[in-house]
């Protein structure tokens, strides 16, 4: 029985984690109505779910604050430690998974409109390519949970392999993708927050909040996996950029 609630639990944060994710991938995109129901584009980014507010900009900085913040304390070994002396250690993937489902689904929920473009691109043929440029690093970091362990990154693997002592460990590997950059699934995040064929005000923020995230959470990120694997990271992390390629390891 404790097994099957624990596979339970994997699925459905597992199930809340992707479904999140589209939704956040579509509604920075402005393409929350694709599906053709209309109650769904107020959803969009640039378009309004909720009341005006006087100072949009607050909000949008507090959701962005609260998106980093979990994202990178609940990835801390020590919130970790603290975790797992509450919830079974095959929880604790899918418990982070689960809270980050949370918050993306409020940041869409609450995110407010801003006035003003940096640009607007009305050329079809280069929208198009913008586009495409956008949902390519989606791909880019969706490939690279696979050339890993997605269902490790996502948790399931732990929920489902309880009682397995190694279902939770780490192996450090380096394909495809990971022989470029160090860290391609944020690459892919990068690549898609600066696509678009429609930079307004609120868009920018957006883009600005997740790459800022980005510098300050690998920073704690690869600290811990040095601490982990110690000098074979080290001499990785000489060799191979973090996230822009062809840049030297040292420079970022």
């Amino acid at each position: 029985m404790t097994r099957l609630i624990s596979m339970l639990y994997g699925l459905v944060c597992y199930v809340l984690g992707v479904m999140s994710l589209v939704l956040f991938i579509l509604f920075a995109n402005n393409h929350m109505g694709i599906w053709g129901i209309e109650t769904l584009t107020s959803l969009n980014i640039d378009q309004h779910n909720n009341a005006p507010v006087d100072n949009p900009f607050l909000i949008n900085l507090g959701l962005l604050t609260l998106f980093g913040l979990q994202h990178s304390v609940m990835a801390r070994p020590s919130f970790k430690k603290k975790l797992t002396k509450i919830l079974p250690e095959s929880w604790e993937r899918s418990t982070y998974v689960l809270a980050t489902a949370i918050v993306t689904m409020a940041l869409v929920q609450y995110w407010q409109p801003m006035p003003g473009s940096l640009w607007h691109v009305e050329n079809s043929g280069s929208r198009i390519i913008l586009t495409t440029l956008f949902y390519s690093g989606w791909a880019v970091t969706f490939l690279a949970t696979y050339m890993l362990n997605h269902f490790h990154l996502f948790g399931l693997q732990q929920s489902f392999k309880a009682d397995d002592p190694d279902a939770g460990s780490k192996e450090f590997k380096t394909p495809l993708f990971y022989k470029i950059v160090r860290h391609p699934i944020q690459t892919g995040v990068v690549i898609a927050m600066l696509s678009t064929p429609d930079m307004t005000t609120g868009r920018a923020v957006l883009a600005a909040g997740m790459l800022v995230y980005i510098m300050i959470g690998l920073r704690y990120e690869e600290r811990d996996l040095v601490a982990e694997f110690g000098d074979t990271y080290r001499d990785y992390k000489k060799r191979v950029p973090g996230v822009i390629p062809l840049l030297k390891g040292r420079r970022e």
